[in-house]
């Protein structure tokens, strides 16, 4: 028998009701929360990786600039700060000896870089007391050729340089890539072959 238009079907499936939606809202505002912090944790690791890998790219430029021009560069980095620069070895005559800042005629390569806020360079083992790691010297503007904030860069505090050696060697040398929570990326340089290596991001434990 076919059932009358008017009659409601008991199987038919209601609708939700304004309390079992706000059940679950609460329930995705709670899970959400959980997930929150561990995500926000996830982005900030992701942040300082990023910076750290910019500067092992730069570092690699670096020694392929040491080979393929047979100059000697180095690698420097502001100390507890967010600059860092690739430069010549030696400064050439023409710009050491010159009382302007025109080095057009300069064929040495230079470049310097600089990290988003709240992420630092830092050495490797601040509380070695090793004194020649921390070590920091301000270079003449003639260091800095014709980079456009040359006078800028000559007032920081510069690390001990990284070398880079026109046959693909290098020095020695460890650093970090450091955010204000204490989440760290050590890059290191391995002297026989002049390699850069780029360490997981990890975090500081509080002393």
């Amino acid at each position: 028998m076919q059932r009358p238009a008017s009659q409601s079907n008991p199987l038919q499936r209601r609708g939700f009701s304004l309390a079992e939606l706000l059940i679950v809202l609460a329930l995705l505002l709670a899970l959400a929360g959980l997930a929150a912090p561990a995500l926000m944790d996830r982005l900030a690791e992701s942040q300082v990786y990023r910076a750290a890998e910019s500067v092992r790219e730069v570092l690699a430029e670096a020694r392929t600039f040491a080979i393929d021009t047979g100059i000697d560069y180095q690698f420097r980095y502001e100390v507890n700060g967010q600059y860092f620069v690739v430069l010549p070895e030696e400064i050439e005559p023409s710009t050491a000896n010159s009382v302007t800042d025109d080095s057009d005629s300069s064929e040495y390569l230079r470049l310097s870089g600089q990290l988003n806020e709240g992420i630092q360079l830092r050495a490797a083992d601040e509380s070695s007391g090793d004194e020649e790691r921390q070590a920091t010297e301000q270079l003449s503007p003639a260091w800095f050729g014709g980079l456009p904030d040359a006078g800028m860069l000559s007032s920081k505090s510069w690390s001990a340089p990284i070398a880079f050696h026109f046959d693909g060697s290098a020095s020695d040398g460890t650093f970090r890539v450091m955010d204000e929570s204490g989440r760290t990326a050590d890059i290191s340089v391995r002297g026989l072959t002049g390699a850069v290596r780029l360490a997981a991001v990890y975090r500081e434990q509080p002393e």
